[in-house]
């Protein structure tokens, strides 16, 4: 039995030594993905995208890309209009570790159509980001 206790205390001073020194020889990673909070219908034919770059990761990166989809649905629950796959280029917005960056830009096209009412609408998105710029 004691070379049992022996053997689980050995193992356990081994995980415990692990634990300390693997996270920080671990390669920092960032995370980045970008979350809308507005959609915005100001003319027909486009609408304007509010939100934000989050990083959760514990480095700084560059987004480079957006993939957005999006469905746009009038206060009666008829689907205005929706589209799937829309890219976004982006110019290197640096975003820090565990910080947001708010960014807005536009989608257009000329099936969203001219709407003045309340409206909701669901949304996709999936962020392309690298390490460096350019």
């Amino acid at each position: 039995m004691r070379s049992y206790v022996s053997k689980l205390f050995a193992f356990l001073v081994l995980a415990l030594l692990c634990t300390a020194v693997l996270p920080s020889a671990a390669q920092a990673k960032p995370s980045i993905k970008f979350s809308i909070e507005h959609v915005y219908m100001h003319h027909a034919g486009e609408v304007e995208i509010v939100g934000y770059f989050e990083n959760t990761g514990d480095q700084g990166a560059y987004a480079k890309w957006i993939d957005l989809n999006l469905t746009l649905i009038a206060d009666n629950g008829q689907q205005m209009w929706s589209d799937t796959g829309i890219r976004h280029y982006v110019d290197d917005v640096y975003v820090p570790a565990n910080q947001y960056v708010a960014y807005t830009y536009y989608v257009q096209n000329p099936d969203i159509p001219e709407y003045h009412g309340k409206y909701r609408h669901r949304w996709h998105t999936n962020t392309h980001w690298e390490k460096a710029a350019g």
